[in-house]
């Protein structure tokens, strides 16, 4: 599998954390948090964070023997072939995703500077998805005002992968839980209604 290049702008609710409220069933996104690397008027563009597929990236593509245990997600449902390695960026009051092309792999040792990162520890900061969410324009907003998402500001707590799926799904129910009583109920209702 290669390492596809990936691109994005930085406007409107880039950067920003998309969560999935409990009205959301598509499967593709269902109890999900994002974080949006792209959002203009053409469209948007994110990777799931909470979705880890239990596999690393030495076990999907060649790299180097240090970065061989970074995790990979399921990033979403478009283009699910592609490998993306990306670096999390802790700017000073700001958050982004660096995409990361084969090129870049060798060079990660590199030393750089990076404001306010809460460990120093540059390998933490990698991430490696497979596959992206996309909208196309005008789409997000369309969803987002049908109370299909909640836009939350990345905090490192909420930013730190997640071991399982199932540590996955409790994230978004701590999220939820904050949200209010009427979203932590919401969120413990079974996937299939079928089971309640």
């Amino acid at each position: 599998m290669r390492l596809h290049q990936s691109y994005h702008a930085e406007i409107q609710h880039t950067g920003s954390l998309l969560v999935a409220l409990p009205s959301l069933l598509d499967p593709n996104f269902r109890r999900t948090i994002l974080f949006l690397t792209h959002h203009d008027q053409e469209g948007a563009m994110g990777f799931i964070l909470n979705r880890p597929r239990n596999k690393s990236l030495g076990e999907l593509a060649e790299s180097p023997m240090d970065l061989a245990t970074v995790p990979v997600f399921e990033g979403g449902p478009v283009e699910q072939q592609h490998l993306i390695l990306t670096r999390l960026l802790w700017l000073e009051n700001d958050v982004r995703f660096q995409s990361l092309g084969e090129e870049d792999l060798f060079q990660l040792n590199a030393p750089e500077d990076q404001v306010g990162d809460p460990d120093h520890d540059q390998h933490r900061n990698l991430r490696a998805f497979t596959g992206y969410a996309g909208w196309t324009a005008g789409q997000l907003e369309q969803e987002i005002a049908e109370k299909s998402w909640h836009l939350l500001k990345p905090t490192a707590e909420i930013l730190h992968p997640v071991g399982t799926p199932e540590d996955g799904i409790k994230r978004w129910k701590a999220i939820m839980k904050k949200l209010g009583p009427t979203y932590h109920l919401l969120a413990q209702a079974p996937d299939d209604p079928g089971l309640n």
